[in-house]
């Protein structure tokens, strides 16, 4: 997320008076008798009118013609706005599409209907050709994208269809420091000492690299760690349901959100139990602290630093990469060619949504 001043072109135009001379006098005539000619008397010249100055004169400014307003209520009357989610119904991307799409049309103009269209595959990347590219930009589609892609053209991997220099940005609600925690059936193990002790990786389920419910995961397979991802899920509630099967061993969607609204006996069975964690300090999370102690009869789990050795620059990375997820995580785009007062409109409406008490 240009005002162009007409100019007044001047003319000058000069005013010169040029004063006219008298004819001559009619000569005397000459008398009867001879004598000496009369000499001719020199006529006085008439005075000439002081010429008036030279002056400028300007031509009366032109009215410019009022550029016609915007009319935001006009556009979106009676419209529907398609919001792009690149996962699988279910999930957090989802299910926030769905809670914005839910209150937005308050705060647009024209109280335009919303619908939550899922396209997952290629870990959320095909929401990018649906609203920056197929879409045309008159404000109808928005998408929700993954934190990873920014990620990764920030770095110098071309992700099609997205160039970070241009695309329209509208924000993201979901900014908030929280703890994120990795999860096992207690029947697979009770803490990290279990998981080591198994001899073999625990095997994550993910949409793809960069996952940011898996950031924790990813980053200790990235170090040498005992941990496998695998890759091609689409979406929170697919990697829940594996999880929930035993197809994989350890998950980070057993956290209170995704446990209580897909798999609700986690909790009231007390299935589950954290095993290491990242994020924001315990005592920063409430809801965190209240959920593994109180609902799951847990402990509160080490830090990922604390259950495998980093040196400084691998912290200093793995913190750098944490706050990109909470800071870009769930950004809602629309198509760069949108125009300005339209974008405008957008995100303003998205801010007082966000705000919103309900």
């Amino acid at each position: 997320m240009r005002l162009i001043t007409p100019f007044l072109v001047l003319a000058a135009t000069m005013l010169v008076l040029v004063g006219c001379g008298g004819d001559d006098p009619t000569p005397t005539p000459a008398p009867a008798k001879a004598a000496p000619a009369a000499a001719v008397a020199t006529p006085t010249p008439a005075p000439a009118p002081t010429p008036t100055p030279r002056g400028v004169v300007r031509k009366p400014a032109a009215t410019p013609t009022p550029t016609k307003a915007f009319d935001a209520e006009a556009h979106f009357k009676g419209q529907r706005v398609v919001i792009n989610v690149g996962f699988s119904p279910g999930g957090g991307y989802d299910t926030f599409a769905r809670l914005m799409g839910r209150y937005l049309p308050k705060h647009l103009p024209g109280n335009p209907s919303f619908v939550v269209r899922n396209i997952p595959g290629a870990g959320g990347e095909r929401i990018f050709r649906e609203t920056l590219a197929d879409s045309a930009p008159d404000g109808f589609a928005v998408g929700v994208a993954h934190p990873r892609f920014f990620k990764r053209e920030l770095v110098g991997t071309d992700v099609p269809n997205l160039d970070i220099n241009t695309v329209k940005i509208l924000g993201t609600a979901s900014a908030v420091s929280v703890v994120n925690a990795m999860y096992a059936f207690k029947d697979y193990a009770q803490s990290w000492e279990d998981v080591l002790a198994k001899g073999s990786p625990a095997k994550v389920g993910a949409t793809a690299p960069g996952d940011t419910g898996g950031v924790g995961a990813s980053f200790v397979e990235l170090v040498g760690g005992p941990i496998k991802n695998v890759y091609g899920y689409g979406g929170t509630s697919e990697i829940a349901a594996a999880f929930d099967r035993r197809e994989i061993d350890l998950s980070s969607r057993g956290d209170p959100d995704t446990a209580k609204s897909l798999f609700p006996r986690w909790v009231e069975e007390k299935k589950i139990v954290p095993v290491f964690r990242w994020g924001t300090e315990p005592e920063n999370d409430a809801e965190f602290t209240n959920y593994v102690q109180n609902e799951l009869g847990a402990s509160i789990p080490p830090h990922l630093f604390d259950v495998i050795e980093l040196s400084d620059a691998q912290k200093a990375l793995f913190n750098v990469t944490e706050t990109i997820n909470d800071k870009m995580n769930r950004l809602f785009i629309m198509h760069p060619d949108t125009p300005e007062d339209l974008y405008r409109i957008w995100v303003d409406a998205f801010k007082a949504t966000a705000a919103d008490p309900e």
